[in-house]
């Protein structure tokens, strides 16, 4: 037993080997890198049919309300994220907060949502598309009334 030479694979085998390993990563990777351009060309045509306008905002001091007027002048019907900043960081642990519920708006729609417990320290509204994210638009505090 301790006389026994072990020989390796040939050369001929070993690139033989390697070249087949070689095709079999590069396809797995060609299917990966298809389906992930047919996704991302997907997003940015669904997103290019994308508009909104935030067209007013009305503070109630009163009821603490804040209502928003958006026009979605896209094609496409959108779940919008509203972001609020404000003035005062000791009131709020950020500059800028983003209010918990979406609002949803169908495509070439005008809808008009009302945002409870706005502090009247806001200075900034804005509107942005959740699934396209340059699809966006603002209000200053000059433009709301109420405040």
């Amino acid at each position: 037993m301790g006389n026994r030479k072990f020989r390796g694979i040939s050369p001929l085998v070993a690139v033989i080997m390697l070249i087949a390993f070689t095709l079999i990563v590069a396809g797995i990777l060609a299917g990966w890198a298809t389906q992930f351009a047919q996704t991302q060309r997907r997003a940015v045509e669904y997103c290019v049919d994308a508009r909104v306008l935030l067209q007013r905002g009305h503070y109630d001091a009163a009821k603490q309300n804040l209502t928003l007027v958006v026009y979605n002048y896209g094609r496409v019907p959108l779940k919008l994220v509203t972001l609020l900043s404000y003035r005062d960081t000791t009131l709020h642990p950020t500059e800028t907060e983003r209010y918990p519920e979406l609002l949803n708006i169908s495509a070439g729609s005008i809808a008009a949502f009302t945002l409870e417990g706005i502090t009247d320290d806001l200075y900034e509204v804005t509107v942005q598309s959740e699934s396209c994210p340059g699809t966006q638009d603002l209000l200053r505090d000059i433009d709301i009334t109420g405040l």
